[in-house]
């Protein structure tokens, strides 16, 4: 086996040699790294702007079904409003209906009613009996009761058919 063994001191090199040298030796990895680096940042910006691209057919595609379903919200909100309309209409004729089936329900079967508005506050009753008994048990029997806040009898006359009366009660509570 063969040995090549230098023992003379290397000569001193000048610097394009030493260029040149750094050329050949070390500048083709930094240029192979640099390129590297430039590819994988070409890669990563294709990744990015293709987010981009679908994040923005995303929004396209929600604003389309915002805009699609715009007057279906309307219709919604429209439609919500009558059924809230409604409820309270049935709300006021189911309370109309309750204090109008008491009312009756206390009435004596001696007094004949000529006479009655029912309002939403207020009911007034013009009324004939033929004695003064039955209309004091309905006043005493409304005001028991409690179901109006207010009752009172405003008149009671005597005629030719009987008593007649005027009574008018208000803030009718279901309670």
């Amino acid at each position: 086996m063969k040995y090549l063994i230098n023992l003379f001191p290397k000569p001193k090199q000048n610097s394009s040699e030493k260029i040149i040298y750094f050329a050949t030796h070390y500048l083709r990895y930094v240029l192979v790294i640099t390129q590297f680096v430039a590819i994988c940042v070409f890669f990563y910006r294709f990744k990015v702007d293709q987010e981009i691209v679908d994040l923005r057919d995303k929004l396209h595609q929600q604003e389309s079904i915002l805009t699609s379903t715009g007057g279906l919200i309307g219709r919604i909100q429209e439609l919500d409003n009558k059924m809230r309309n409604v409820k309270t209409i049935m709300q006021d004729q189911d309370a109309f209906r309750s204090e109008y089936a008491y009312f009756f329900s206390i009435l004596p079967t001696d007094i004949i009613i000529s006479k009655m508005d029912i309002s939403a506050k207020e009911v007034a009753i013009n009324g004939i009996s033929t004695s003064v008994n039955p209309i004091r048990s309905l006043n005493d029997k409304l005001i028991a009761d409690g179901k109006y806040k207010t009752v009172n009898l405003l008149n009671i006359e005597k005629g030719e058919a009987g008593f007649s009366f005027n009574m008018q009660l208000s803030q009718y509570s279901t309670n």
